[in-house]
């Protein structure tokens, strides 16, 4: 199994920003200025999204919208919209179809890709994830890429990883210099490990198991081992996938090898024939 993760950076900013390019010439081009999403949190204005250039002049989601204004005055600032972000990932989430069929929504801001069998097609693992990066570039969205042998792993790289592209069986390797943020823990769980000194999960990964769940609870237990591959993660693809089938109508039950070997290779050559005109 080879799976794949996209993690959206801006996604809301980046949708604003593709249907209002450029605003008045008192403001310029939203992509070169600080911009900001909002909405009303206990009786307060807060950020709810921001842009790169505004990441980069260190504001941030959850800030107080009036605070930040004092200290960048040209911030670009307009209404956030409800549910917007899980419209945008479904919608995204059915154009990614090209590039496999299995895609499942990754909320709040990312893809989670089933794409064994598919980077061949484009001429390896490498220039799959480079494919990928480019095509949604190219739509305005800014985005990280990872694939891995399992899920865990592709989300923990595409978002705290260096390397894209991680070789087959090296995914529990490239977990261990990771924050435990990687782990998709609750945010108690991580401030914890944190302050224990667990700030790799290389620190913590082969602890006793009796010890972590005693700690931390079973959901890091659970979390390590989905990333690991000992256990099963489900991908729901946004469009179901109708299995390939053939059937071999018979008079009486096949019961000899010889028979049972005639039938299997009429149904993989039928089977394979499709496959190949679909």
């Amino acid at each position: 199994k080879r799976f794949v993760s996209i993690w959206f950076r801006h996604l809301a900013t980046d949708w604003f920003t593709l249907r209002q390019p450029a605003q008045t010439k008192a403001t310029g081009d939203l992509r070169n200025m600080p911009f900001v999403l909002r909405s009303l949190s206990h009786g307060r204005m807060v950020i709810t999204a921001a842009n790169a250039t505004a990441e980069i002049k260190g504001i941030r989601k959850g800030m107080v919208l009036a605070d930040v204004r004092a200290i960048h005055p040209d911030l670009v600032v307009m209404d956030d919209k409800p549910d917007l972000a899980g419209r945008l990932l479904k919608r995204l989430a059915e154009w990614c179809i090209r590039f496999t069929p299995v895609v499942s929504v990754d909320p709040p801001d990312g893809l989670l890709l089933d794409v064994t069998g598919c980077p061949h097609l484009w001429g390896g693992d490498q220039a799959y994830v480079e494919a990928i990066v480019k095509k949604i570039g190219d739509r305005g969205y800014h985005v990280r890429v990872a694939l891995a042998d399992t899920p865990g792993v592709a989300w923990a790289v595409a978002r705290f990883g260096d390397e894209p592209v991680i070789p087959v069986g090296k995914h529990v390797d490239a977990l261990l210099p990771l924050p435990p943020e990687a782990l998709r823990l609750e945010a108690e769980t991580v401030d914890r490990l944190h302050k224990l000194g667990l700030h790799q999960i290389r620190q913590f990964i082969r602890m006793p198991r009796s010890s972590l769940r005693k700690r931390f609870g079973q959901h890091v237990i659970m979390r390590l081992d989905m990333a690991s591959g000992q256990q099963t993660e489900v991908i729901e693809p946004v469009q179901p996938i109708v299995p390939y089938q053939e059937r071999l109508p018979c008079l009486e039950p096949i019961v000899t090898a010889t028979g049972i070997a005639i039938a299997m290779q009429q149904l993989l050559n039928t089977l394979c024939l499709r496959l190949q005109q679909e």
